[in-house]
């Protein structure tokens, strides 16, 4: 009588051990002997109550086979489990980055300073009267001026001054260019004269400009051309029906308060009541049915003094309560 093959029910493997772990099982089992098969065919004649299936011992190599199997799987696993760990808890230390530069606030209020302590001492250093007199007015922003570069032969006065440029060399020290209007001759304001560059080495401390090192003449920049300007393509029915509210603005404007004839909302300040103006251009550019661009040119007549200027305004339509009229009003004016 032929032995009964039990199909084993499927089940899947949960991990990689156990389903290597079971293929291994099945190959190293060995056919099961005659004698076996024998004793179960005489087990189904087996009187009630006895065992229906008799024992059958494995080969001796399948449970150290299995054993080492399982070893060699668990161990690689648990290798690569511990240096995960191991990266989590301690990840590697990248390279540090670089810290980034940053200017302290106090930088523009530094500039301030300088540009201001600057201009003074440019001026004091080419007013050469008194020697004392001179010495006196560097003391206040300078350490030790002694003779300041000065053989204290001669004289020189100076006259109106501005800031060129101020050049930053490190955080606390800067090189600022000044230009001195200067007098060959102080009782002779006729006398050959002209604009002096002075070069003023400032050092800042707590918030406090100082000079650093002697000033020194310097020749001054040509100043730069006016940038290109974005030329306005004229809408000449607008500019036309526009010029009289432009007018009207301008006159109140040049009066000190504009804020009766600008459009609601608009922020505009006036200049004070100096004089007269009479509008002399007004073309409004083309663009939406709400906002135009508008350039105006202005004739201040300020007592027996004309002067010329030019604006750039921005006008917004504004409508009526009840939507019938409409009419375009200034709500920036530059």
């Amino acid at each position: 009588m032929r032995g009964i093959v039990l199909h084993r029910p499927f089940r899947p493997k949960t991990n990689a051990v156990e389903a290597l772990t079971e293929a291994f099982d099945e190959a190293a089992q060995e056919p099961v002997p005659d004698s076996a098969t024998a004793s179960g065919a005489e087990a189904q004649d087996a009187p009630e109550g006895a065992l229906a299936w008799q024992p059958v011992a494995l080969p001796r190599n399948y449970v150290r086979n299995r054993t080492m199997f399982r070893a060699a799987i668990a161990v690689p696993l648990v290798v690569l489990a511990a240096i995960g760990v191991k990266t989590v808890v301690f990840p590697a230390q990248g390279p540090v980055a670089a810290a980034t530069a940053t200017i302290p606030d106090v930088v523009n209020a530094d500039t301030a300073a300088a540009a201001s302590t600057a201009e003074y001492v440019a001026r004091s250093w080419l007013t050469l009267d008194d020697p004392g007199a001179r010495e006196g007015r560097l003391s206040g922003a300078w350490a030790d001026p002694r003779d300041a570069g000065w053989n204290k032969q001669g004289s020189l006065s100076t006259g109106n001054s501005y800031v060129v440029a101020v050049d930053r060399l490190t955080a606390n020290t800067m090189d600022v260019t000044v230009a001195v209007s200067v007098f060959l001759d102080p009782n002779n304001k006729d006398a050959a004269s002209g604009w002096v560059g002075v070069l003023v080495p400032i050092q800042t401390s707590n918030g406090t400009a100082s000079v650093r090192a002697v000033p020194r003449i310097v020749g001054l920049p040509d100043p730069a051309p006016f940038p290109a300007v974005k030329t306005l393509i004229e809408d000449p029915r607008m500019s036309s029906e526009t010029r009289s509210d432009a007018e009207r603005f301008f006159t109140a404007w040049a009066e000190g308060d504009a804020s009766g004839v600008s459009a609601p909302g608009a922020d505009i300040p006036a200049p004070p009541a100096l004089g007269k103006v009479t509008l002399t251009s007004w073309s409004v550019g083309e663009g939406s049915e709400d906002t135009r661009q508008a350039t105006a040119d202005i004739t201040w007549q300020v007592g027996a003094v004309t002067l010329r200027s030019s604006y750039n305004l921005t006008l917004t339509k504004v409508s009526a309560a009840d939507g019938n009229a409409a009419r375009w009003q200034v709500s920036d004016i530059h």
